[in-house]
Parts: structure tokens; sequence; C-alpha cells
């Protein structure tokens, strides 16, 4: 996992999937972007736009085998718990049509705030939804890059 800011973007440049993503989302004006799906390289980069409420404790714990998650904050906050895949998991149900897997663990709460970002790898479980206090609009970007062969 990597929990860094959008602008620092730079300090992981490589000729990689993973670096043209975070290029795309620090150059790009999200506010500007509808919600929604699209792709930037077919299934290899594709990104959603969402603007949501987290949902709190219906949220779940995911993991995902064939896509990398970068998770952006637009605006707004949110709670993401995160866990490493290791160690005792319970996995409570699987939809690998989706590239995921849910779980029952603990995890340990991070900030999500505007202008930050999360990635999210094949052995991180992660489970975004989560609040403090009351829930307040989100905008997110979740780019899903596409684990290179």
């Amino acid at each position: 996992m990597i929990y860094d800011m959008i602008k620092n973007y730079k300090n992981y440049e490589a000729p990689t999937r993973l670096y043209r993503a975070l290029q795309f989302l620090a150059e790009t004006d999200w506010r500007q972007v509808e919600f929604g799906r699209y792709e930037l390289d077919g299934d290899n980069i594709f990104y959603l736009v969402q603007d949501y409420t987290p949902k709190g404790e219906e949220a779940k714990a995911e993991a995902h085998r064939k896509y990398i998650d970068i998770q952006a904050m637009i605006d707004g906050t949110e709670i993401i718990g995160i866990a490493p895949i290791e160690g005792e998991k319970t996995e409570i149900e699987a939809k690998p049509e989706k590239d995921a897997w849910f779980y029952t663990c603990d995890t340990q709460n991070l900030e999500l705030y505007a202008g930050s970002f999360m990635i999210f790898f094949p052995n991180d479980i992660h489970r975004p939804g989560l609040y403090e206090g009351a829930p307040a609009h989100c905008r997110k970007v979740v780019m899903k890059i596409k684990v290179e062969d």
C-alpha cells in the first residue's frame, strides 16, 4: 500500500501503467469530469469518477487480484480501513467476475482527504466507505490498473 499526496506523483516516475495512471490523475481537472466509468488504456487502465456519501459500517473489506487500485479523493473526506492480506483473514464472499474478494478482518483506519491518494496492490485489503462523525459528500476517482504480465 502507498499513501501520498497527488501532487507528489513524480516520485513514482517509471515506464509503468501505474505511473501513467498517477500522471493522468495529477494532470486532470476532476471537477470537470462527469460521474461514471472511463477508459484510459482499454482494460489495462480505466477509472471511475464517483460522487457518493460514505456507507459507514456497511462497508466491506475487499481485495483484488487482477487490478491495482488508486483511490484519490477530490472533494471530501473518507476513512479507509487497511490490512495486509496475509494472516488470519476470513473470506466471506468472492466475485471473481468483478475482481473482488470480501473479508472479515480488523483494519487500521487512515483518512483519505482532498488531494491525497492510496494505492492498493493485490496483497492489500482495503475497506473504503467509512467515516467519522456524520457522513458527508465525497468525490473520488478510483483508477484500476491491470497487474502487468
